[in-house]
């Protein structure tokens, strides 16, 4: 129980975190703090965590190989030692989730952040202007993804509540109306894009006939107002203006030349480029990263581990399943467009999600058996 106590502590305590952190503040030190004991206290407590951290040990050779190759080239250690610090806090996270005892105090910890996160975001909205106004204008944090988390979360405790509880399966249904609403007023294309192909997927998997039919109704609805949406994306969306886009072209190119030049083992760990006069660390585009920092041989062990969690995912029960599987490729499309997987709160909270959701469904019934249990 201690080690769920703290985990939920820790997401508790993200409310009070920055952003865009400036150095490492005291809350910060506690935050990582809390994590590290929670990862740890998982590990020792539970044989499927211990697993879970033997199924994690290609990133340590991958990590291990990426540092070499930055004290070779003289990157920044300190750049080197940030940017393996997102590694090490998701596997410290789903170590803590899959030791948990009581996974669904977690999930609601969580939920809870992601939920003030959501209202915070709204309340301080001007307006509701989507076409002149956003809510990451005035609320930064929700960029970071973890609305999406809330909405997976909050889809699957409402799955797992009985029919007869009506006021907790209703308060569940208005969480999530409440985070689907924030998404949308972000106004993130990333965001709405993941959360659109989690929702098909998902409905899909429940009910493959249905999805198929609303799939085809969309594209035909689509397809007939296409002018119509084209309008609404331009005002709404920003579909018209390529600022973003064009930058964001422009720094994965430079990031894929980098690779190009060193395909095998990539730039290393701190490594940085040039783009628009800017020397930055990362790029908004998860796989152009991994392929500049760790070259093809890094990136193929890091992708190693998420071969048993994939496996892992497709033997819940059949009840939960399209949620876990629609709710991973929505967080896991975002992650791939945005910048947050360098997030030192984000990432630890999707790794507690998945331990404690994987916790969850080993212990429902028809649920097949965990990888080395």
């Amino acid at each position: 129980m201690l080690t769920t106590l703290i985990a939920a502590a820790a997401m508790l305590l993200t409310l009070a975190l920055p952003t865009f952190p400036d150095g490492l503040s005291l809350p910060i030190l506690a935050f990582l703090a809390m994590v590290g004991l929670a990862g740890v206290g998982g590990a020792l407590r539970s044989h499927a965590a211990r697993v879970q951290l033997v199924f994690f040990l290609p990133w340590a050779a991958a990590l291990l190989i990426a540092l070499f190759v930055a004290l070779l080239r003289g990157n920044p250690l300190v750049q080197a030692l940030e940017d393996a610090l997102p590694y090490l806090l998701f596997v410290l996270g789903i170590t803590a989730g899959r030791g948990a005892s009581r996974p669904k105090v977690i999930l609601g910890s969580i939920l809870a952040v992601a939920l003030i996160d959501a209202a915070v975001s709204l309340w301080r909205m001007p307006s509701f202007d989507l076409r002149v106004v956003r809510s990451t204008y005035t609320s930064y944090k929700v960029i970071a993804g973890h609305l999406l988390v809330g909405i997976t979360i909050a889809a699957l405790l409402r799955l797992l509540t009985p029919a007869t509880r009506r006021l907790r399966r209703g308060l569940l249904a208005a969480a999530l109306a409440l985070l689907v609403l924030a998404v949308i007023a972000t106004v993130s294309r990333g965001m709405m894009l993941g959360l659109a192909i989690g929702l098909v997927a998902a409905l899909y998997l429940r009910r493959p006939v249905r999805g198929l039919s609303l799939s085809l109704f969309a594209l035909m609805v689509g397809a007939v107002f296409a002018g119509t949406f084209g309008e609404l994306g331009e005002e709404y969306l920003r579909l018209g203006s390529s600022s973003t886009v064009d930058g964001r072209v422009r720094e994965i190119n430079t990031c894929l030349e980098e690779f190009l030049a060193t395909p095998g083992l990539g730039r290393g760990l701190g490594a940085e480029i040039v783009v628009d006069g800017f020397y930055v660390s990362y790029v908004h585009n998860l796989v152009a990263y991994h392929l500049w920092k760790f070259g093809m041989v890094g990136s193929g062990l890091l992708t190693i581990p998420f071969v048993p969690l994939v496996r892992a995912a497709l033997r819940s029960p059949a009840l939960i399943r399209p949620t876990i599987v629609g709710g991973a490729l929505s967080v896991g499309l975002y992650l791939v467009t945005a910048a947050s997987y360098k997030s030192y709160f984000l990432v630890p909270m999707v790794g507690l999600a998945v331990g404690a959701i994987l916790t969850l469904a080993s212990r429902r019934p028809g649920a097949a058996s965990a990888p080395g249990r």
